[in-house]
């Protein structure tokens, strides 16, 4: 009668749920348009699918104001981003001359102008260095000389001409690094006096009425420098920031800043135009400084620049879906031609502010206070903002972008493609961040974005543990992962957990449901190269009964901090949209309260070299007839190839095999006895090498016989 009612109640179990799908979609013909994603007003809207994928209906993206949106010259053309070119007849530094009186911001680049001045003479500095930059050739910024008794050094003169004319630098921040290859600068020129000055000019020459009737020429710079810097140089936003905890130690651009390159140095100036050519390179940041002698000016400080941005940013604002989501999978669709690439983040979150903010009390206790209030503190003694990680994910690791590029051979409601969403869920809000990497002229971009999400989720909360959580070798161990659920009424439940080890895994040795084990002839593992998936019956309810799922599985870990990600899914839903697992305390049994596995650090990258079927014997008899190497490739994170070369004694090469490109994991080349001609090789001795890029070679003999 037990057996009766405990296999009816896994029949209940069992029942599947009636399943929906969402998707977000960007970009494209169909999605919202990627400006959106920055917008303060909302993110668009989701299209809800019912199990026959039928549009059922859409509901509104709401944004928070807290995500810290930003874009670094994307340029949005065909509702698609990618990184903005630099037109090499636009002049960089063109402010705006309506703008505000001490507004010196760039509005084709968004960086800003400034000085080296304190912050006290700030304003006043900028109001008259603006001049320069206002693309008006009748106003320039002039500063006049008085000469002074000379330079005084140990109570003598060291040089006998001094006076003032404005020593410090003017800064410009292009907010990136932007492709620069050229500069120039000149004193107010007269139609007249000037014209074949004016004439010369080279393009974008601006027309000759632009400029005055008078001629100021005499005033042009003899003495200057200027110095550059890319995005490897940090200083903090402005002059009016003091070096704190806020601003991370950061301090504003000196005179002849160490931190900055020279372009030019030069103290014997000749030409009234002054214009540098260089190759074209990245630079963030252009100092320009004066050396008074006499009285001069700049009327226009003019740069110029082609090709792509090489390093651009889009951080979306955090997106408001309204309710907790069970995210499934994120996919795009792009073009990425060779020697560019592009980073794909993501981070979940159930608050809308990923910060905590505090201060200290009368008694110097630290409490918690609101954004409002602490906003109201002066910045220079505000404390640093927390990270919520009670209630936030930090940012995912780059996605593996093939991985989740669209498959246009396959149809898209079938959702065969994509790569699984890496931070976790269900959750609220969701933000992404993208970073494009180009050459001077070649540039990716990303047509459009889609991602698939579940009308609820499997479960309120999945936690994960497993051990050991650390191993002393590479060899092949068992570990334990053990899952608990927590459910609500409204939870699908599931019946599937997928594991991801990064290397094959060589047995599943054990299932246990709530503590009893399965057969696992009845409940077949699927294996996999990187993962496995073991199924169970159905766990679902929101009693308080106990709920746990145990695998016990052997593999070995290549790589330091391995993560055994897990997700779980139910097999009848027919998007098999995935809920990740969140580390923690699964189990009293463990104290680890973690799914990353610690390995020894440092040593060698290919390592249990093992070659098979030596002496090779490629005679036709079936036995020998090709020889395998096999390896563990460990502590690699990105895709790298690696090369199996055979050569001769005489250190001639016989053959190279095409490369296997590939992450920490197990892997073996084989070969069958056959030159680069297909021939097979006389008997004798070879020797083979294994070479991963420039980074590891290992090497090793073989035989050949007939």
């Amino acid at each position: 009668m037990q057996y009766i009612i405990a296999s009816c109640f896994l029949l209940v179990l069992s029942i599947a749920p009636a399943h929906s799908r969402g998707e977000f979609r960007v970009g494209g013909d169909e999605g919202n348009p990627w400006p959106s994603l920055l917008s303060e007003e909302g993110a668009g809207e989701y299209w809800l699918f019912d199990a026959e994928g039928q549009l059922v209906g859409t509901e509104s993206v709401g944004v928070t104001p807290h995500g810290a949106a930003a874009d670094t010259l994307i340029d949005f053309a065909g509702n698609a981003i990618g990184p903005r070119f630099i037109d090499p007849a636009v002049n960089l530094t063109l402010i705006d001359p309506n703008a505000a009186d001490i507004n010196t911001l760039l509005p084709y680049t968004g960086g800003q102008i400034q000085t080296t001045d304190g912050c006290s003479a700030r304003d006043d500095q900028i109001r008259a260095v603006k001049k320069q930059f206002d693309g008006d050739f009748t106003t320039a910024h002039f500063r006049r000389f008085t000469p002074g008794q000379g330079i005084f050094s140990g109570g003598r003169i060291v040089a006998g001409v001094t006076g003032e004319g404005w020593k410090n630098s003017v800064v410009i921040d292009f907010s990136t690094a932007v492709p620069v290859n050229r500069i120039r600068f000149f004193p107010r020129l007269g139609r007249e006096d000037d014209i074949l000055l004016i004439e010369e000019l080279t393009e974008p020459k601006p027309p000759l009425e632009a400029f005055g009737e008078d001629s100021f020429a005499a005033n042009f710079l003899a003495w200057y420098e200027l110095r550059k810097g890319d995005n490897n140089v940090r200083f903090a936003n402005s002059p009016c920031d003091r070096v704190s905890r806020v601003t991370k130690g950061l301090r504003w651009v000196r005179n002849q800043d160490p931190a900055l390159t020279v372009i030019e140095s030069n103290r014997e100036n000749l030409d009234a135009v002054v214009e540098l050519r260089f190759p074209t390179e990245s630079i963030r940041y252009i100092t320009a400084q004066a050396f008074p002698l006499r009285d001069w000016e700049v009327a226009e400080f003019e740069v110029y620049g082609e090709g792509f941005v090489e390093e651009t940013v889009l951080v979306t604002q955090i997106l408001d879906f309204g309710q907790p989501i069970n995210w499934g999978k994120i996919r795009w669709d792009a073009d990425v031609p060779e020697g560019t690439r592009i980073e794909v983040r993501t981070r979940t979150g159930n608050s809308p502010d990923p910060s905590l903010y505090f201060d200290e009390n009368i008694n110097g206790d630290i409490r918690p206070i609101t954004l409002k209030e602490y906003e109201k503190l002066d910045p220079s003694g505000r404390l640093p903002t927390v990270y919520d990680t009670d209630n936030w994910s930090f940012w995912s690791p780059p996605y593996d972008f093939a991985a989740g590029l669209r498959d246009s051979d396959e149809p898209a409601e079938a959702w065969r493609d994509g790569t699984p969403l890496l931070s976790p869920g269900p959750s609220r809000y969701i933000q992404l961040a993208f970073r494009l990497f180009s050459t001077f002229t070649t540039a990716p971009r990303i047509r459009s974005l889609t991602i698939q999400f579940g009308d609820a989720p499997a479960a309120r909360e999945i936690l994960g543990e497993v051990w050991p959580i650390a191993v002393d070798s590479f060899a092949p161990t068992e570990f334990t992962y053990v899952i608990r659920p927590e459910f609500t009424a409204d939870d699908t439940g599931f019946d599937r957990l997928e594991i991801r080890t990064h290397a094959q895994v060589q047995a599943v040795s054990a299932v246990k449901r709530d503590g009893t084990e399965l057969d696992l002839n009845a409940f077949v593992p699927e294996i996999q190269d990187d993962h496995f998936v073991v199924s169970f019956p159905r766990l679902q309810g929101e009693d308080d009964s106990f709920k746990q799922l145990e695998v016990s599985f052997v593999v070995p870990v290549l790589r330091f901090g391995t993560e055994f990600s897990g997700w779980v899914f139910d097999s009848n839903d027919p998007d098999q949209i995935k809920q990740q697992v969140r580390p923690g305390n699964a189990t009293f049994r463990f104290s680890g309260d973690a799914i990353a596995v610690s390995t020894p650090v440092g040593g060698r990258l290919l390592v249990d070299i093992t070659v098979t079927s030596n002496p090779l014997t490629p005679n036709g008899d079936g036995v020998n007839e090709t020889v395998e190497i096999a390896y563990k490739l460990r502590e690699v994170t990105a895709s790298r190839p690696v090369q199996l070369a055979i050569y001769n004694l005489a250190g001639q090469l016989v053959v190279k095999l095409p490369p296997i490109t590939a992450r920490s994991g197990e892997f073996a080349h084989r070969w069958d006895g056959r030159d680069a001609a297909q021939q097979l090789v006389p008997p004798g001795t070879y020797i083979w090498r294994l070479q991963l890029e420039e980074k590891e070679e290992r090497a090793g003999i073989l035989s050949v016989a007939y």
